[in-house]
C-alpha cells in the first residue's frame, strides 16, 4: 500500500506571521552576517534558555553550530590528539562536524540498558592520551548532561561539546540547567520542536568562547575582515532568524498543540495495551513519537504491519553511526549494545496538527503486529 501518513511533516510559522519582520530587511539591506534580526532571535532565545543574556549564538544548522563549538572549545587536533569519541546511537552529523573539524571519530558502544554516553560508563580501555575530544549526546531531546561532562572535563583535561540537537524544549522547561563550562549544540531544522527553517545555536556560558564561536561561522574572522582562525560560513540568515523570531511568537500555542497530540497517543496506547512501549514527551522531544519493541524481530513485525497500514516509520538513528556505509568502509567495529537498542527503537508519525484518528491508525496497526 502507497504510504499516506508520513513521519513527519513541519510546520512553520505561516507567512502572515514572518511577514513583518521580512518587511524590515527591506529598509535596512542587511540580510546575514549576523543581522539585527539574528541578533534579536538570540536574545530572547538566551533568555528562555538560559535565564540571561550572552549565551548563545545562532548557525546556520545544527551541524555548523556543533562545529563552531568544537573549533571554538578544542580548536583542530594537535599531536596526538587526534581522535573524538563519539557514542553510536546518534545521526551521523555528529560524527561528520567531529570530521569537518579536523578529528577522528572514534565510536563507543552503550552501557547496558542505556541509550547516552555518560562519563561512567566509558571503557576501561580507553585511549585517552590519544583522544581530543569527547561529544556525547542528549539522545531524542533529552536534558544535555552539562555537570557531568564539565567534571569530566574538568577532572581530565579533555574537550567536551554537547549534541544536543533537539533538547530545545528540555532547556526551556529548565533555564540555565545546561549552561556551563560545556559548550552544547542545537539544531533548529524543521524537523525539530523550535525551527528557524534550517538553523541551530550554541548555548554557552564562556561569552569569550561564543565570540570564537562567532569567528569560527565567519570564516575565522571577528571584528575585521582578517581570518585569524580556523573557519568556515556557518551564519544565520535574516530570512531564517525571521522565521525563528515569528515561531517564538506563537511558542506557547505550539506548545499546548505539541502536549494535546502526546496525550492523544497515550491515550490511544493505553486502549491497545501499548502504554509501556510508548516513549513519549515530556520524556523527550515533541517532535518525536518512539515504538519500543521487546526486540529487534518484534520491530520488524511493528513496522511491517504500519507499513502495510500506509504509515511511514523511521529509525532517526539508523542501526547507529558505526554501522553506517561509509563508516564501515572507513574500519568503524560493530557496537552490540547500539545495534540492540537501535534495531527495537521505531519513529512513528508525529505533526502539530496530527488527527486523533491518525493516531489510532497507528496503535491499531502497532497492536496487530505479527497477526498476519
Amino acid at each position: 500500500m502507497k504510504t499516506t501518513l508520513p513521519v513527519y511533516r513541519p510546520l512553520l510559522p505561516p507567512v502572515q506571521s514572518i511577514l513583518p519582520y521580512l518587511a524590515q530587511l527591506d529598509s535596512r539591506r542587511v540580510y546575514t552576517n549576523r543581522g539585527p534580526l539574528a541578533e534579536q532571535l538570540e536574545a530572547r532565545l538566551a533568555v528562555l534558555l538560559a535565564g540571561r543574556a550572552d549565551t548563545l549564538v545562532t548557525a546556520a544548522s545544527g551541524t555548523a553550530a556543533l562545529q563552531a563549538a568544537i573549533l571554538a572549545h578544542a580548536g583542530r587536533p594537535r599531536g596526538r590528539r587526534t581522535l573524538a569519541l563519539i557514542p553510536g546511537y546518534t545521526f551521523v552529523a555528529t560524527a561528520f562536524a567531529a570530521m569537518a573539524a579536523g578529528y577522528e571519530p572514534l565510536f563507543c558502544d552503550l552501557a547496558p540498558g542505556s541509550w547516552r554516553l555518560r562519563p561512567d560508563d566509558l571503557p576501561p580501555d580507553l585511549p585517552t592520551s590519544r583522544l581530543g575530544l569527547v561529544l556525547p549526546v542528549a539522545p531524542f531531546g533529552e536534558m544535555p548532561l552539562q555537570r557531568d561532562w564539565s567534571a569530566f572535563q574538568a577532572r581530565t583535561g579533555i574537550k567536551v561539546v554537547i549534541d544536543a540537537a533537539a533538547s530545545f524544549e528540555a532547556l526551556l522547561a529548565a533555564p540555565g540547567e545546561a549552561v556551563g563550562a560545556v559548550p552544547v549544540a542545537l539544531s533548529f531544522h524543521a524537523t525539530k520542536s523550535f525551527s528557524t527553517g534550517e538553523g541551530g545555536a550554541v548555548l554557552w556560558a564562556d561569552r569569550d568562547g561564543l565570540v570564537r564561536a562567532a569567528q569560527a561561522m565567519n570564516f575565522g574572522m571577528v571584528y575585521t575582515r582578517e581570518s585569524r582562525a580556523a573557519g568556515f560560513n556557518g551564519k544565520l540568515s535574516e530570512y531564517h532568524a525571521a522565521i525563528g523570531l515569528a515561531w517564538l511568537d506563537g511558542l506557547d500555542r505550539r506548545i499546548a498543540a505539541r502536549r494535546r497530540v502526546a496525550a492523544r497517543y497515550r491515550k490511544a496506547a493505553a486502549a491497545h495495551g501499548l502504554a509501556d512501549h510508548l516513549l513519549l514527551p515530556p520524556a523527550i522531544a515533541s517532535c518525536y513519537a518512539l515504538f519500543r519493541a521487546d526486540s529487534g524481530a518484534d520491530a520488524a513485525a511493528a513496522s511491517e504491519s504500519l507499513a502495510r497500514a500506509g504509515i511511514e516509520t523511521r529509525r532517526w538513528y539508523g542501526l547507529g553511526v558505526q554501522a553506517e556505509a561509509y563508516f564501515r568502509a572507513r574500519g568503524a567495529a560493530p557496537l552490540p549494545e547500539t545495534e540492540r537498542l537501535a534495531a527495537r527503537i521505531i519513529g512513528l508519525p508525529v505533526a502539530e496538527d496530527i488527527a486523533a484518528s491518525d493516531i489510532a491508525r497507528i496503535l491499531r496497526a502497532l497492536a496487530a503486529r505479527g497477526a498476519q
